[in-house]
């Protein structure tokens, strides 16, 4: 069976997360075990997201910041943050509800008093990238009440739902406002401008995957040193560049397995690698299996 696929831009901005013009908000009830190494791409989109887990563990990236979140609890990602998340300590899988909003639903259109006053502090501030959401605290499980409230109403569809859902999330838009109102705007923080010369080295990989690119010319691209470039990376993905180079070609790979007209070595030198047999080593080393069984595997 063929895993998801985050469709993303070479930004790494997710493409159609929902629809502005009509209910901009959506629920997805998934499992990391859809995706390939049991985790989704990072990525990043204007909307901001609530994710629930509901059985298992995730560990969960937002910006450079690390979460361990356990069933019955949740976070906050705020807009525009790079976010991913993994299964943890060898689980096979994890359950987990992912709420996404765009705010014009709270705020109705822009330059609104509710968008100058409650959502835009919240949206824009550069050191508010995620909040942990304890189910077992006050705040946590109000907030987590409201989502699953959401859930269901959005499930059920009975007639006036989306006046309801309006209502179950603008009360907890309030919520959130009022526990993050101490803290807007207090902390300065580097890591806007660290992830801002992420996302353009990021792009240049991902744009020019398939030639022999050079550490030199990834650095470039962002403007910075070659020692800086590694340490950007280290601090926000935990791994260098050259490690996410060849995890991102091994995973342009894939469909093109599961297609019948390419051959191991004429897949290995699309995708930049030198050789066959170093794409066959390198594709084990992620997928701990041979690009042949990954076929054979996945084409049934």
């Amino acid at each position: 069976m063929e895993k998801f696929r985050l469709f993303l831009d070479d930004n790494l901005k997710e493409k159609n997360t929902t629809d502005k013009y009509s209910f901009p908000f959506r629920v997805g009830y998934e499992h990391l075990s859809n995706y390939e190494q049991n985790s989704f791409p990072i990525h990043w989109h204007y909307e901001v997201e609530f994710t629930y887990v509901t059985e298992g563990c995730m560990e969960y990236q937002a910006n450079d910041t690390l979460y361990k979140i356990n069933a019955g609890n949740a976070i906050f990602t705020n807009s525009n943050v790079l976010h991913t998340a993994r299964t943890t300590d060898g689980a096979s899988d994890c359950s987990y509800l992912a709420f996404v909003l765009n705010p014009v639903i709270i705020f109705g259109y822009e330059n609104s008093l509710i968008f100058n006053r409650y959502v835009d502090p919240i949206c824009t501030d550069s050191g508010l990238f995620a909040k942990y959401l304890n189910g077992n605290s006050s705040f946590g499980g109000k907030v987590i009440a409201l989502l699953l409230e959401s859930a269901h109403i959005l499930n059920a569809k009975e007639d006036g739902y989306e006046l309801l859902l309006t209502e179950k999330l603008c009360s907890l838009w309030f919520l959130l406002f009022q526990e993050l109102k101490p803290y807007l705007n207090k902390k300065e923080t580097g890591t806007a401008m660290d992830i801002k010369r992420l996302k353009e080295a990021i792009g240049f990989i991902q744009s020019h995957y398939h030639e022999d690119i050079s550490l030199q010319e990834i650095a470039a691209s962002c403007y910075v040193s070659k020692s800086e470039c590694c340490h950007l990376f280290k601090r926000t993905l935990r791994q260098t560049p050259f490690t996410y180079l060849l995890n991102y070609r091994i995973q342009k790979s894939l469909p093109l397995l599961l297609a019948n007209d390419k051959s191991v070595t004429e897949i290995a030198e699309m995708l930049g690698f030198h050789g066959s047999s170093y794409f066959s080593e390198t594709f084990r080393k992620f997928m701990n299996c041979s690009p042949s069984s990954y076929r054979k595997t996945h084409r049934k």
